[in-house]
């Protein structure tokens, strides 16, 4: 019987090797018993190495007009933020709040939040119309 107590931030993949303790067979040394640590999905974070990433979806008009957001943290906590105006690939780094670093004690990677926005499938002549008016004169430099 082999115990194991799994580190704070131990990735997929970290490997536990106990010397000797494999099968045993009359005329040759015990093999070593090699543990592989794996990770089971989150209903939240995804993992990208020590930071997490949590994915929110927020409808257009939030992002053109701000929201405020309750973020969750790993360790059950909640933060809450404000943002003005949310663009596509927009993101969002909390420093310090992702996974503890296993071989840096006290220190963690960092919170990541991408935001997708969802638009609207489906707009009527009038919504259209209100809409490029009021973005008419709103472009990116880079794109023209």
């Amino acid at each position: 019987m082999v115990s194991i107590t799994v580190k704070p931030g131990w990735k997929r993949g970290t490997r536990i090797t106990f010397d000797g303790k494999g099968d045993e067979r009359p005329g040759y040394q015990p093999a070593d018993l090699i543990m592989v640590i794996d990770e089971k999905p989150h209903l939240l974070f995804d993992r990208d190495d020590d930071d997490l990433v949590y994915k929110v979806e927020i409808p257009l008009v939030k992002a053109l007009v701000g929201c405020s957001l309750s973020v969750p943290l790993l360790e059950g906590e909640k933060m809450s933020l404000s943002f003005d105006l949310i663009f596509p690939g927009y993101v969002k780094i909390i420093k310090g709040q992702g996974m503890p670093i296993a071989k840096e004690i006290g220190k963690r990677g960092d919170l990541r939040i991408d935001f997708l926005i969802n638009f609207p499938m489906f707009l009527s002549s009038e919504q259209r119309f209100d809409a490029s008016t009021i973005l008419k004169d709103c472009s990116y430099p880079d794109f023209l």
